[in-house]
């Protein structure tokens, strides 16, 4: 059955097709020849390279050999779907399912048609049967957390991103994060160490908390600063919840108000209209500033440690989200309205550089605003006048694609030489932001933070649009 892990950024290009066996969950309606089956071959070969129109023809050739087959149809709204024909689309996956109601593919696939024209509601209302027929959809929870965030329901987002925790890192866990709690790098082990020993100074569970930090140091001694496939007896030190949800540290809503409103937030915004970059300083109220810090600093949530060497990371979908980020989220909008206030939360993450000097190198985000800001105390930066962000002012050319950084760098760092004066650099501090449009290139502005585990360099990031 499709299924796709992709989704959501709001990323609209979601579809892939679906094999077509005989054994598969949603069979071919009737007995079949081998020119059908030759058909439905040529059909997705023609799809997975691109060839669209051919794809479709194909697709209508088997049903006119087999009409109403819910499979076929379902793969050929696929395929207009990725031609961007998005209502005509709708009209297959509704075929499909007349035909069988329970098809959970063609509900999912309906609600991404229906959400790239804008019918959010409807949308939410086919996401809704996907996980009504199939609790462990993980893709469609993830698109309702999203959805019902945009709606300012942060409960309801909060329950399906919950969810998608579970089912990445909880009891009823699927494969989805597999590769993640098999493998593991020493920069990882050695961190979760460190917050295991901080927990035990936080916690009444002392000995267990010491117990896990000198296992984990144990096997981290065995292996290397590249991602390793742990050994049977490696997960049997580390333990069955390895890389899971150990010990979560709850931050509720805060009474009041979590993002600091403000007087100057007109003036803030022509800045950002004219130079398309602001800097922001108390961005959160001290309540807020100091939940969310301990649960980033209490929380095992930090599980991603394979997307950029010498940081571990943390996202919505997978541990990050709780009810007071979800609030700053959402508050966000209010305080910069401006700037936020037709854009819905499209991603978030945390990020945490496990050493001195970890950088993010030169890169764009795919969404229409960013926001960043940052949690580590102040007096951690040993670099004062540095240590934040730049943000180069200048925007590449509208019809500048980059699909590759590693292949693109030598233009973009030619790009940033003949901007150098153009650019926005801005220091260090605690519960300081910078909003910028998230075209822009950006990078880390030579960090040096003191060792230890409090003051490893964190930083969230805000997605909107």
């Amino acid at each position: 059955m499709y299924q796709n892990q992709n989704f959501f950024q709001f990323v609209y290009n979601a579809f892939k097709i679906v094999q077509l066996q005989p054994s598969d969950d949603k069979p071919m309606a009737k007995p079949t020849s081998d020119e059908f089956r030759s058909i439905l071959a040529g059909a997705m070969a023609d799809f997975q390279a691109g060839r669209l129109a051919a794809a479709e023809r194909a697709y209508r050739a088997a049903l006119a050999m087999v009409p109403a087959d819910p499979t076929v149809t379902h793969n050929l709204g696929v395929v207009i779907a990725a031609q961007g024909r998005d209502r005509s689309a709708i009209g297959c996956f509704d075929e499909a399912l007349r035909a069988d109601p329970g098809f959970v593919s063609a509900h999912y696939n309906r609600a991404v048609a229906l959400l790239k024209l804008g019918e959010m509601q409807e949308a939410i209302k086919a996401f809704g049967r996907a996980v009504k027929l199939e609790p462990e959809h993980y893709a469609a929870h993830r698109a309702l957390g999203f959805l019902w965030l945009a709606r300012g329901e942060r409960g309801r987002a909060l329950d399906h991103f919950a969810r998608t925790y579970e089912l990445r890192r909880g009891d009823d866990r699927t494969a989805i994060a597999r590769k993640s709690l098999t493998t593991a790098t020493r920069h990882k082990l050695e961190h979760d160490a460190d917050q295991f020993l901080h927990l035990s100074r936080q916690t009444r569970d002392r000995l267990r908390f010491e117990l896990l930090a000198r296992n984990y140091r144990i096997i981290a001694e065995q292996l290397s600063d590249e991602a390793t496939a742990l050994s049977g007896p490696q997960i049997e030190v580390l333990g069955e919840d390895y890389n899971a949800a150990i010990h979560l540290h709850a931050a509720p809503e805060v009474t009041g108000r979590a993002v600091n409103e403000r007087a100057d937030r007109d003036a803030l915004a022509a800045q950002f209209d004219t130079e398309g970059a602001i800097a922001v300083d108390d961005l959160l109220t001290p309540p807020a500033l100091h939940s969310l810090r301990r649960f980033l600093l209490e929380s095992t949530i930090w599980h991603d440690f394979s997307h950029i060497d010498g940081f571990v990371a943390s996202y919505l979908e997978d541990g990050l989200a709780c009810p007071l980020l979800l609030q700053i989220a959402d508050e966000l909008r209010g305080a910069f309205p401006q700037i936020l206030g037709t854009h819905a939360l499209s991603q978030a993450w945390a990020f945490k550089g496990l050493k001195r000097q970890s950088a993010v190198d030169v890169h764009a985000d795919d969404a229409a605003v960013s926001v960043n800001f940052w949690i580590t105390p102040t007096e951690a930066n040993l670099n004062p006048e540095h240590g934040g962000l730049v943000v180069c002012r200048a925007p590449p050319p509208e019809d500048w694609r980059i699909k590759d950084y590693e292949a693109d760098r030598k233009r973009i760092v030619t790009f940033l030489a003949q901007k150098v004066t153009d650019r926005l650099v801005v220091p260090y501090r605690q519960n300081r932001a910078v909003l910028f449009r998230s075209r822009l290139f950006h990078h880390s502005d030579d960090p040096d933070f003191a060792p230890g585990f409090e003051n490893h360099r964190m930083n969230l990031t805000l997605l909107y649009g």
